[in-house]
């Protein structure tokens, strides 16, 4: 063991785990002080300085979580590293631990290496904040590639900038892993509409569980108040680029793209969560060592039915939330509305990639027209002016845009009517019982401003 070796509390109720795990970790050259339970573990932070906890969260008495909560009111995670090992691996667990300011987590059966390994990269990342400590973002005039986020997210290129912010190709130091970081812009305050659709963007795609579905690693506000989001990083395009560049797709190619977002969808219906913006922009085509994978991004806007996240108050730019190209009728006037509102739209959208053209769109500056045509007129069918198109195919997109909600697919059962129309093989269904989400309809909807100002126009 070295002269000044780090400290170590190991906290598992497990006698066995605690003793396995605190002798691997002294082999590797730390002193290691073992723990029983979350009282023992806050004794000993209290008594000595401590490098790092690797905390169980099942316990008898005080559990992790409590037991991390009572540490962030004493240490920062810069200075006091805390790695939740524990066999909770479910994403509601890992989302709670990182909000309570934990470092890192791992799952049970731990592989002891992998722990060594993340317990050296955090002792690595204290020494560092130690010896080069980054200038406080509070006195940064502007955020840019460079910049370090919290002692561990490095920006190190633009990758795109809108109205409310820009995406960062960025490095988790940490990790040593290449991530994207979503910075809402500076000049927002922090009452904003903006802010707050930011922060339900974090919160809604963490509660889905799918691998069509962004992967949010945290969410966090910088010293000096500007909100940002740490996500997976994406290589590829939108499919609003493949549309543009091909005019309309096969209804092979639509359904390879369609079915997964379709899968998406139905898991966040049944978690209570509308999408509410489902367009091609919103449709990304990740290109992974292993193929595409299609995902969906944005659920910034999305409505979390029956939550508190569901604040009726709350709008973009004081009128509709959401593009009214793509946007289905009840959301244009004060009705209930759930998951079926997205399903209109991805009923717009296959008609687009079907024929290259939406349904209803835009000839002039205002929406009026589109708003209009959404609540009152029949699309023109699809195979006028596509007449390659199945007459079963044409029904799948038809029944996603019949004006009645009550008429339409779930999400779930649009995938499946489209790869029967296809001859595909079936989508596997949702493991997750979404009847809750069919009673939790959406009683109030946002404020709308038709004036074309208030509503987006994109494409």
């Amino acid at each position: 063991m070295s002269e000044n070796p780090f400290v170590v509390v190991v906290v598992d109720d497990n006698e066995v785990n605690r003793e396995l795990y605190s002798r691997y970790l002294e082999l590797e050259g730390h002193r290691v002080l073992p723990a029983g339970d979350g009282a023992e573990a806050l004794k000993l932070v209290e008594q000595e300085p401590v490098d790092l906890v690797l905390l169980d969260v099942m316990m008898p008495g005080i559990d992790g979580f409590g037991v991390l909560e009572k540490l962030r009111q004493e240490h920062s995670p810069e200075t006091l590293p805390v790695i939740m090992a524990t066999a909770k691996d479910q994403s509601e667990d890992v989302v709670k631990a990182f909000d309570l300011g934990a470092n890192d987590y791992v799952t049970k059966p731990l592989d002891l290496r992998v722990v060594a390994v993340r317990v050296q990269a955090q002792l690595r990342a204290k020494i560092t904040a130690r010896v080069h400590k980054p200038e406080p973002i509070a006195s940064v005039s502007r955020i840019e590639p460079g910049t370090v986020l919290e002692g561990k997210y490095r920006l190190d290129s633009l990758i795109g900038q809108g109205n409310f912010g820009a995406v960062y190709r960025a490095t988790h130091l940490t990790l040593d892993r290449e991530i994207a970081v979503k910075l809402l812009d500076a000049n927002l305050q922090p009452g904003d509409e903006s802010v707050a659709r930011f922060q339900r963007e974090g919160v809604s795609t963490c509660r889905i569980e799918h691998p069509n579905a962004v992967s949010i690693m945290d969410f966090s506000v910088t010293p000096a108040g500007i909100p940002f989001l740490v996500m997976e990083l994406l290589r590829g395009a939108p499919l609003e680029d493949e549309l543009n560049r091909r005019g309309r797709l096969t209804p092979e190619r639509c359904a390879e793209i369609l079915i997964p977002v379709c899968g998406v969808l139905s898991e966040a219906h049944a978690l209570g969560i509308i999408h509410r913006d489902v367009k091609p922009q919103n449709i990304f085509l990740h290109q992974s060592r292993h193929g595409e994978v299609v995902k969906v991004l944005d659920f910034g806007i999305a409505k979390l039915v029956g939550g508190r996240a569901a604040d009726e108050e709350l709008t973009m730019e004081d009128g509709v939330i959401g593009t009214p190209i793509y946007m289905a009728p009840e959301r244009f006037v004060k009705v209930p509305y759930d998951g079926r509102a997205d399903v209109y739209s991805l009923g717009v959208m296959l008609y687009e990639m079907l024929v290259g053209k939406p349904p209803f769109y835009l000839t002039g500056t205002s929406p009026l027209k589109v708003i209009y045509a959404h609540m009152n007129e029949e699309p023109r069918p699809p195979s006028e002016l596509n007449p390659e198109l199945s007459e079963e195919v044409e029904a799948v997109v038809l029944r996603a845009l019949d004006k009645d909600m009550e008429q339409r697919p779930t999400a779930a059962e649009m995938a499946s009517e489209l790869a029967a129309a296809l001859g595909l093989e079936q989508p596997e269904p949702l493991a997750i019982d979404d009847s809750a989400a069919d009673s939790r309809i959406e009683e109030a909807t946002e404020p709308v401003d038709l004036t074309d100002r208030a509503v987006s126009t994109e494409r």
